[in-house]
C-alpha cells in the first residue's frame, strides 16, 4: 500500500512540530558559546537556556494529551505551531538574558503542547495499519534529520558574516517554517470533534512544573555560589516537595481521582528497570552535546562551522544504527543495548586520546564521532521499546508518556550535573593528559559511570515477558 501525494503533504505538515522541537534542542548546543560571548552570560545563565526549554516542554507532556482530547487536537496543535512561532521571534530579539530565557520557555511549553497532537493526528488519519506504520516511520525519520540538520546549522550560522550577532538566525530560520505550517495544518488537517467530558488536570501540571524548577535551580545555582547554607536548604527542600507531590499523586490516584501518573504500571519490573535506563542515559546523552561543542570551540579552537559540520557525522552513525537495530530490538533487545553501550564508553575513552593532542586530527575526530554515533543509535531506540512493549495496549499511552517525561527530567539533570561539573571545575589536567582540561576529563568519566548504570539496569531486565493486568 502506498502513500499518495495529499498524504505525504499531511505527513509532511504534522511532522513539523518534531522537527522544530528537535531541530531547537539540538541546534543550540554548537551556538552556546557565540551566544555567552554576545550577551556576556553566566555559566548558570548558559544552563538555563537549554533546561527552561526542556522543562517548558516536559510539564505539558502528559496533559497535552487530554487538552487535545477537550479542546480538539488541531486546535491545539495550532497554538502550539503559533506560540513556538511568536516565541523564536522573541527569541531571535532577545538583548537580554531573561528575555531569552523567557522566549525558550515559551518555546518549550508550545513543543509540549503540538507534539503529542501531531502524533495523535497521524494516527486518526491513518487508520489502515500499513499507512500507519509508513506514517509513523516518516515522522520518525523527519526527528532523526532533524538533530542532524540542528547541530549543522547551529554551527554554520553563528559563523555568518552578513548579518551582526549572528546566533540569532537559528531562532529567525523557524519563523518562516512556523508561518507556513501553521496555514498548511489550518487548511489541510481535518478537524477531530472534541471530547469536553474529559478531565485536564491544570494543577498537577503546574505541580511539576515547580517541582522540576526547585530541584534544579540549587543544583544549578550550587556549584557557582559555592554551595551557601541557604542553597542546601533549597535543595533539602525540593527533595521533600518531590516526595509530598509523589504521595498526593498517589492518594489521589487511590481515590480514583485523575492524576498525572497512573501507579499501576510501576507493577511492571520491565518499565521500572527501563525508566531507571532511561534516567541514566539521557543524563548523559544532551550534556555529551553541548560539552564537546564548547570544548571544541573554546579550548582547541574550532570555529561553529567546524564544529556543527563534525557533529554531523555522529548524526549519520546514529541515523544508520538505528535503521539497522530496529528489526532487532524485539527479539535481542537486551543484547543491543549492551553492545550500544559499549561502543559509547570506547568512543568516550576514545575521545580522551583524541583530544590530548595538541592539535586534533580532523579525521580521527570524524571517526570517533561517527563510532560513538552508532553507539548512540544502537542503544537509544531500543530503551524505549524495551520499557514500553510488555505493557497492555489500554496502558503503552499513558506508559509513553511518563517515559518521555522521565526522559526530559534527566536531560535537565544531566545538564545541572554533569555539565555543571564541566563548567565549574577549575583544575588544570586530568591525570597525565597534558592537553587535557580537568573538567572535560572527569565530566567524561562521569558520563562512562552513569552509561554503566544503564547497563546494570539493562542485565538486570527479565527475559520472561511479564505482561501487566489492566483492571
Amino acid at each position: 500500500m502506498q502513500l499518495q501525494i495529499r498524504d505525504i503533504l499531511k505527513i509532511s505538515i504534522l511532522s513539523t512540530g518534531i522537527f522544530l522541537f528537535v531541530i531547537d534542542l539540538f541546534i543550540i548546543n554548537v551556538s552556546l558559546p557565540s551566544i555567552q560571548e554576545t550577551l556576556q552570560l553566566t555559566t548558570s545563565e548558559t544552563q538555563w537556556i537549554i533546561i527552561l526549554y526542556v522543562i517548558g516542554y516536559a510539564s505539558l507532556l502528559i496533559c497535552s494529551g487530554n487538552a487535545g482530547h477537550y479542546y480538539g487536537r488541531k486546535k491545539i496543535y495550532l497554538i502550539g505551531m503559533l506560540g513556538f512561532t511568536t516565541s523564536s521571534l522573541i527569541c531571535a530579539l532577545s538583548n537580554t538574558v531573561y528575555l531569552l530565557l523567557f522566549g525558550r520557555l515559551l518555546q518549550g511549553i508550545s513543543s509540549g503542547l503540538m507534539v503529542p497532537q501531531g502524533i495523535a493526528l497521524l494516527t486518526f488519519l491513518f487508520k489502515e495499519q500499513e499507512k500507519r506504520s509508513l506514517a509513523l516511520g516518516i515522522y520518525g525519520s523527519i526527528a532523526g534529520v532533524a538533530s542532524i540538520l540542528g547541530q549543522l546549522l547551529g554551527g554554520i550560522l553563528p559563523d555568518q558574516t552578513w548579518i551582526d550577532e549572528s546566533w540569532r538566525l537559528i531562532f529567525l530560520i523557524n519563523i518562516p517554517i512556523g508561518i507556513f505550517a501553521f496555514f498548511m495544518a489550518y487548511l489541510t488537517i481535518p478537524t477531530i470533534q472534541a471530547q469536553p467530558t474529559l478531565h485536564i488536570n491544570l494543577i498537577s501540571m503546574f505541580q511539576l512544573f515547580g517541582v522540576l524548577i526547585c530541584l534544579i535551580c540549587p543544583l544549578i545555582l550550587g556549584p557557582e555560589l559555592h554551595w551557601p547554607i541557604w542553597i542546601i536548604i533549597l535543595l533539602g527542600t525540593s527533595i521533600l516537595f518531590i516526595l509530598y507531590f509523589l504521595k498526593q499523586q498517589k492518594n489521589q490516584y487511590d481515590l480514583g481521582h485523575d492524576t498525572l501518573i497512573n501507579f499501576s504500571l510501576f507493577n511492571n519490573k520491565i518499565f521500572n528497570l527501563g525508566l531507571g535506563a532511561a534516567l541514566a542515559y539521557y543524563m548523559v546523552q544532551d550534556a555529551y552535546f553541548i560539552i564537546n561543542s564548547n570544548y571544541l570551540q573554546v579550548y582547541k579552537h574550532f570555529t561553529p562551522t567546524m564544529t556543527g559540520i563534525a557533529f554531523v557525522y555522529q548524526g549519520v552513525g546514529y541515523v544508520i544504527a538505528s535503521v539497522i537495530v530496529s528489526r532487532f530490538i524485539q527479539k535481542n533487545g537486551k543484547k543491543i543495548i549492551l553492545i550500544g553501550l559499549t561502543m559509547m564508553v570506547i568512543g568516550l575513552i576514545a575521545h580522551l586520546f583524541i583530544y590530548n593532542q595538541s592539535r586534533v586530527p580532523i579525521q580521527q575526530l570524524h571517526g570517533i564521532l561517527f563510532f560513538y554515533g552508532l553507539g548512540c543509535g544502537t542503544v537509544l531506540p531500543s530503551l524505549m521499546t524495551i520499557a514500553l512493549k510488555d505493557l497492555n495496549t489500554d496502558l503503552t499511552g499513558i506508559g509513553s508518556g511518563i517515559y518521555l517525561t522521565i526522559q526530559q527530567i534527566a536531560i535537565c539533570l544531566g545538564i545541572a550535573l554533569v555539565l555543571g561539573i564541566y563548567l565549574h571545575d577549575q583544575k588544570e589536567t586530568f591525570l597525565q593528559m597534558k592537553n587535557l582540561t580537568h573538567a572535560y576529563g572527569f565530566s567524561t568519566l562521569i558520563s562512562i559511570v552513569l552509561l554503566t548504570g544503564v547497563a546494570i539496569f539493562t542485565i538486570l531486565l527479565p527475559n520472561k515477558k511479564t505482561k501487566l493486568d489492566v483492571k
